[in-house]
């Protein structure tokens, strides 16, 4: 079962929902004259605590919220991502089995390799690599893993928002299928900077074989210059987006609140890095090759020069679109610095598209 393959193009649109810690996003793309095209698009924000650590804590107001892009633009259907907090991510091998058969040889196996008793789990497995060329008695697999609880709490908020999700899928893979190009089986990190958190997972042959989660995000380092400038919210984020971590006479002070909350963002990226370098990458498809930024805090100006001081790869923003349409042949209608926001939606729109 492969991760990433040639894309095909279907006769009806495919629509991508992304919950977020602070705002849904919605995009739907089709088929256009010469590529796919978004055919519409849209972000709803709402307070922060409405949904966190991998949980919903206030359900109404995610569900309205949700209702309100169902009835705005006649939503039903979706492929929605699942949060990551809450998630394991296991790399098994077990016995060549029938396809039919396989699920329950991972079933057998799972509590071996994630602490939730195989009963209270949901779980989805892809084969690494061509499965035919390993050895006969043994296929390798990587198994996304999500307490049956979560899985619950989601389908039940949905209920009565007009929109039924099609598919639940992990953020990581969704943005995978949006921001790797299809059929590179390189390896390479993603560090998805959001409000509150920063995703980072590593994409080896097409698969999401490493995440971790990390509680730090854009709104740590906007909270930084709030405290150490005396500046308003709003003025703080203005100030940030402005002028980002390139340091001049004029921002000496914003680098110096901002810098604290990065390094320790940089510190930890590190850490993952040579993780992966040092205990998976003869297993799993090799040394990182690429460094990928995605999500809002990514727009961050100076970030990837920063970030990438201390990794021996390039490390760069990554493009939502490469596996939607040259910018030859189509330009979408968002701009860049938003498209980073929507790298998730955009991969689960792409999931009913490109053949997985």
């Amino acid at each position: 079962m492969g991760f990433l393959s040639a894309p095909k193009f279907l006769s009806m649109p495919a629509v991508g929902l992304d919950i977020s810690d602070d705002a849904v996003r919605f995009i739907e793309l089709a088929p256009g004259k010469h590529s796919l095209e978004v055919a519409r698009y849209a972000t709803r924000n709402f307070p922060l605590g409405v949904v966190g650590e991998g949980h919903i804590k206030d359900k109404k107001k995610l569900a309205d919220t949700i209702a309100s892009l169902a009835y705005e633009f006649k939503l039903t259907y979706a492929n929605v991502a699942l949060p990551e907090e809450q998630a394991y991510l296991a790399n098994m091998k077990i016995p060549r089995v029938a396809a039919t058969e396989m699920r329950d040889a991972i079933e057998i196996r799972l509590e071996e390799n994630v602490p939730i008793p195989g009963n209270q789990a949901v779980f989805d497995y892809v084969v690494v690599g061509d499965s035919s060329a390993r050895k006969k008695e043994a296929i390798d697999v990587v198994v996304s893993v999500l307490p049956r609880a979560v899985v619950d709490e989601y389908l039940d908020m949905f209920k009565g928002t007009g929109i039924t999700p099609k598919a639940f899928e992990f953020e990581s893979q969704a943005m995978a299928r949006s921001l790797v190009p299809v059929g590179d089986n390189g390896t390479f990190m993603i560090a998805d900077v959001g409000k509150m958190i920063t995703e980072i997972f590593v994409v080896a042959s097409g698969v999401v074989q490493f995440s971790a989660s990390l509680d730090i995000g854009g709104h740590y380092f906007t909270n930084a210059v709030m405290k150490k400038l005396g500046l308003t919210e709003e003025e703080a984020e203005k100030m940030k987006v402005e002028y980002g971590i390139i340091a001049n006479e004029k921002n000496r002070a914003l680098c110096d609140a901002m810098l604290p909350v990065i390094n320790d963002l940089k510190l930890r990226l590190m850490q993952h890095y040579t993780y992966w370098q040092t205990h998976h990458s003869e297993k799993f498809g090799g040394n990182i090759e690429r460094v990928y930024l995605s999500g809002g805090g990514a727009n961050l100006r100076g970030l990837p020069e920063y970030l990438a001081m201390g990794l021996d790869v390039e490390t760069r923003i990554a493009n939502p679109w490469v596996n939607v349409s040259s910018f030859e042949v189509y330009v979408p209608p968002l701009l860049e610095r938003e498209s980073l926001g929507y790298s998730a939606a955009i991969g689960l729109a792409l999931r009913d598209i490109i053949t997985l």
